[in-house]
């Protein structure tokens, strides 16, 4: 049993880092101009108010930050999609390149109303071309004065729309309709949780803010002790993950929003003895050998700098990566 525990504990470790480590390099290859992050304010108020789940990346950032120029491989990125590649071709865009900002809206599906999600992008477009690609593969509809692009879906069940708001910045909606951009924002004074939450993010080049959805009282597998872990994880309301380049280096933050600070104070201990098992179980010989040794190192520095912090309800695990994880991303390319 308690070597069976001892796995189980490594691989969750290992898993939490993977998530981190797999976000990251998300961050990292999709940003850029400047090495100081755009402000996301602009972007966020072209969005309806009140979305559960806001993400927010700028590419520019990234694409300018010593981290994203540390990576060993300087060709394009590819993109294995044939609709993608014949967007570029039609119409010269290439979010590498000409993608500065986005910003994602997301709503759940809630009774008869459809999951929905709108995109705002900051770039560089040629608004001659994309009409021209439109009308080839979509078509074009007029709403409340607004030239629509209706882009239909892989299984033509649906379309998602497109407008431009101006030269530089275009909109995408979730449906047939550019209604949630119309509608604008309503009261403003009404409370936003998730812009409320990212207002506190000045500076980062992207993160992602969620409201956890309810975890079903039943949810508890392995015992006892998985019934409190649950329990714990059900007190977090809130989850945000954000990041910024710094010098040479990515500097991540997870934070989680619990009910009250008697939570967050066990949760931050949960984590601190899930790491303390975590770093015994790669202590173990078999564990270094059957590793791959870049994944090895880099989850084994992981655990030993994380800064674990609690503050009132928020916990927050800090990691400062280092232009070592592209090894890994090297490490697993087949010979």
């Amino acid at each position: 049993m308690r070597k069976a525990w001892t796995i189980r504990i490594v691989g969750i470790a290992v898993a939490a880092c993977a998530m981190a480590i797999g976000a990251l390099v998300f961050v990292s290859f999709s940003r850029g101009k400047t090495a100081n992050a755009s402000p996301a304010p602009d972007l966020l108020a072209a969005l309806p108010a009140g979305a559960p789940t806001l993400v927010y990346v700028d590419l520019a950032a990234v694409r300018a930050s010593a981290f994203y120029q540390h990576r060993p491989d300087k060709g394009p990125i590819a993109v294995p999609n044939q609709d993608y590649a014949d967007f570029v071709r039609s119409t010269g865009f290439d979010f590498e390149k000409d993608l500065d900002r986005v910003v994602v809206a997301s709503w759940p599906a809630s009774g008869k109303e459809p999951k929905k999600n709108v995109v705002i992008a900051d770039g560089r477009f040629d608004r001659a071309k994309i009409r021209d690609y439109a009308m080839r593969t979509g078509k074009l509809d007029h709403q409340q004065g607004n030239d629509v692009f209706l882009f239909p879906l892989k299984d033509r069940t649906g379309f998602n729309s497109v407008t431009f708001l101006d030269d530089h910045r275009i909109a995408i909606v979730a449906g047939p309709s550019i209604a949630p951009i119309l509608a604008g924002h309503g009261d403003d004074s009404a409370p936003d949780p998730a812009r409320e939450r990212a207002a506190r993010l000045d500076g980062a080049a992207a993160f992602a803010i969620t409201r956890v959805p309810p975890i079903p009282d039943n949810f508890a597998p392995g015992g006892a002790a998985s019934a409190q872990l649950a329990s714990l994880a059900r007190s977090v309301q809130w989850v945000t993950l954000a990041a910024r380049p710094e010098g040479d280096d990515l500097r991540v933050s997870l934070e989680g929003e619990c009910d009250n600070s008697t939570d967050a104070l066990q949760l931050k201990s949960a984590l601190e003895l899930l790491r303390m098992f975590g770093r015994a179980g790669l202590d173990s010989q078999k564990t270094r050998q059957s590793m791959d040794p870049a994944a090895f190192a880099m989850i084994q520095t992981l655990l030993s700098t994380a800064e674990v912090t609690q503050a009132a309800e928020r916990v927050r695990i800090l990691l400062e990566l280092t232009p070592d994880i592209f090894k890994l991303g090297e490490s697993r390319k087949p010979q």
